[in-house]
């Protein structure tokens, strides 16, 4: 939370990321040019879309990959008569 205290006191997971957007929006003169990093960042601590983007790229190649695999597998083992 942006308030600094997490689900069980002390420090929130984000509160450090959303220390540094606050500092760059504090100090620019343009802040929406200059932090956008910083709000990037705590976007994704918040919600992970960046990183479950990415994970599901990766499972969908996994999963092309491991049929790529059986459809080989398939036409390479001799049909038995």
């Amino acid at each position: 939370m942006s308030s600094g205290f997490g689900l069980n006191g002390g420090r929130g997971r984000c509160f450090p990321f959303w220390q540094e957007f606050a500092k760059c929006y504090v100090q620019s003169d343009s802040p929406r040019k200059e932090c956008t990093n910083q709000f990037e960042d705590y976007q994704e601590c918040l919600y992970h879309r960046k990183e479950l983007l990415r994970l599901s790229i990766v499972q969908e190649e996994y999963e092309k990959e491991k049929q790529r695999k059986a459809e080989g597998k398939d036409a390479t083992v001799p049909a038995k008569a």
